[in-house]
């Protein structure tokens, strides 16, 4: 038997064709130069309790196939028809994800070529060394089987110069890894040149509250005129170097991210807030109402600058209604338990409400997307209670007919009992 037949019998998935290749032919037995270099050999995947899972933390739809030295990985997610067929980023540093394309060679492709795209090309954490400092395309065993399943337009890319709003359009015209590369023309489109020299230090010596200055880093015009006189002599800056962003245009992406992967919060956020900008407050209102319910760890609040209104609510659709709408935040009650109190309260009190959903519910399949909500939704205040349910998910998958996330979270069940003793 092939390794991905093994593969897909283990986990009762249906492997996308690269991702087939990838284990039928051993490519994971080469040795990349990228940041992401570190395959999952099958037979690992094929244990009880796979190493590389980090059960709780990593949602439990996820199987990791890539992965750098820093505990960050390239992971395979299996959907409700039994598809391992979506690829996402995955951040151990706070268990945030972003997609990486549909095949596992749209994200080698993405990755070989990210340097080139427009953008800050800011991470979500600074890392000790750069992981990326022997990483040669041209020569990468990885990159060169990534580059065989694509086009000839995405192929060309590797020897070609390409400018860098080129290269972003022949990716996004070939459907390669679009979510991440609308993500940092994003980047590119609100990026201030003056915020990269701007320091918790250098606000500490001004007296400005650093949460204050992300929001500007966010939003310029939020910016008042005192503060920036203040910014302008530190860093001699003039009027002309606070630049105002190009709302509909960052609108224009993240409508194009709405469309292939609504479940993604960021692009709900910044199309609310250019909505906002815009002046078109019954559309941001609406656009926060759909984005309210995406998971918190979808955001990119790190490398958006979103993060300034975590104050006010765990999630920054959440907080804008708050503003903006407080009427139609006060008449959910979902929506209510995402106010500030404390963090761990919130979590709490989310957590409650999706396994309450989740037990009054009578269709199997919705109370599993309820039980995953519980998990990945704003998080859990302690890992104890992933315990119980990865047990309720594993059973409510089964009672679905959901072969492939019973197996999948089985896994990630096997691996915290295995690991933590929970």
């Amino acid at each position: 038997m092939s390794w991905s037949d093994r593969i897909s019998d283990r986990y009762q998935c249906k492997l996308a064709g690269d991702l087939a290749d990838w284990f039928d032919r051993e490519i994971w037995k080469r040795e990349g130069t990228g940041e992401f270099r570190i395959a999952v050999s099958p037979q690992s995947l094929l244990t009880p309790s796979p190493v590389e899972f980090w059960p709780g933390l990593m949602p439990c739809d996820l199987i990791p196939l890539l992965g750098d030295s820093a505990g960050n990985w390239v992971c395979a997610r299996v959907d409700r028809d039994q598809f391992a067929n979506e690829i996402v980023h995955w951040f151990h540093g706070g268990g945030d994800w972003i997609h990486w394309g549909n095949r596992l060679s749209d994200a080698i492709v993405f990755e070989a070529v990210v340097d080139r795209l427009p953008g800050p090309h800011r991470r979500l954490a600074i890392p000790a060394e750069n992981p990326r400092r022997y990483f040669d395309p041209l020569s990468d065993p990885l990159v060169d089987w990534a580059f065989e399943h694509q086009g000839k337009a995405v192929r060309e890319l590797l020897s070609e110069q390409t400018n860098a709003s080129e290269t972003a359009d022949a990716l996004i015209e070939e459907r390669v890894a679009v979510v991440a590369v609308r993500c940092e023309l994003i980047q590119e489109l609100m990026h201030q040149p003056w915020s990269a020299g701007l320091t918790p230090a250098h606000a500490a010596k001004l007296g400005l509250d650093w949460n204050r200055c992300i929001e500007w880093m966010f939003d310029p015009s939020r910016i008042p005129t005192q503060e920036w006189s203040q910014l302008k002599t530190l860093f001699s800056l003039k009027d002309s170097d606070r630049r105002e962003h190009d709302w509909s245009q960052i609108k224009n992406h993240c409508e194009r991210v709405q469309e292939v992967a609504p479940e993604t919060a960021w692009g709900w956020d910044l199309s609310g807030y250019s909505c906002e900008r815009l002046g078109h407050i019954d559309e941001a209102i609406e656009t926060y109402q759909s984005g309210a319910s995406c998971s918190i760890f979808s955001d990119q609040a790190v490398r958006l600058n979103s993060h300034w209104t975590q104050s006010i609510a765990l999630k920054f659709s959440v907080a804008r209604l708050q503003e903006i709408s407080p009427k139609s935040v006060e008449s959910s009650v979902y929506l209510s338990k995402l106010i500030s109190r404390t963090p761990d309260t919130c979590r709490q009190n989310v957590f409650s409400y999706w396994v309450e959903q989740a037990r009054t519910n009578e269709e199997p399949a919705f109370s599993l997307d309820f039980l995953m909500k519980a998990g990945w939704d704003v998080g859990v205040d302690s890992i104890q209670r992933y315990g119980v349910l990865l047990d309720s998910i594993v059973a409510k998958a089964i009672q679905a007919g959901e072969d492939a996330r019973s197996a999948v979270a089985s896994t990630h069940r096997n691996c915290l009992r295995d690991r933590y003793g929970i």
